[in-house]
């Protein structure tokens, strides 16, 4: 899973407990006044704010290290199956039975660290996960602050389609990008 998809996964799993949370808090109090929503553009907030961009750049340094490696390793097996392929009427049956194993040790060693590091529950999902969470917490606080601050009942986020429209001056990513900005 990407940077992208677990960062706007987890925000969306805040902004609908919010929401559950505020609307319990309507159905107890009943008593606050109109409702007022407004919208983020997480996807935005994620490109433009710097903290973000950062520590985005510095998984993918490390994931492209893992990349790499997997390259590696996927060079070496698909060398040693042309070099059989190119060699295999030559060669005695004893030596091409230990090729054919070395070929199949090769694959499995990448195939486990393919799914060790790359897989979908791996070490670079975890990592991820890792340096995200508390930039997310960071924004989510930020939007928090904003909907209080502006009185907000409601804010949805555009990034995971959970808009279909809204007129732009509903629209507080600036706000709460300032807001990202001030608290450090």
């Amino acid at each position: 899973m990407s940077f992208s998809k677990i960062s706007t996964l987890v925000l969306f799993s805040f902004l609908v407990f919010c929401s559950v949370s505020w609307s319990q808090q309507i159905d107890s109090t009943k008593s606050l006044g109109p409702i007022k929503i407004g919208y983020v553009d997480t996807a935005r907030l994620k490109e433009e704010y710097k903290e973000y961009a950062t520590v985005k750049a510095k998984f993918e340094k490390q994931l492209a290290r893992w990349q790499a490696k997997a390259d590696s390793l996927q060079n070496e097996l698909l060398q040693l199956q042309d070099d059989l392929n190119k060699k295999k009427g030559l060669l005695r049956e004893d030596e091409r039975l230990r090729r054919e194993d070395e070929i199949l040790a090769k694959q499995s060693e990448y195939q486990e660290f393919a799914q060790k590091i790359l897989g979908p529950e791996g070490e670079a999902a975890k990592r991820e996960f890792e340096l995200s969470k508390p930039l997310i917490d960071k924004i989510n606080t930020a939007i928090k602050l904003v909907a209080l601050r502006e009185g907000y009942t409601y804010i949805l986020d555009t990034a995971v389609g959970a808009v279909l429209y809204a007129p732009d001056e509903l629209d507080l990513t600036d706000l709460v990008l300032a807001e990202l900005n001030v608290t450090k």
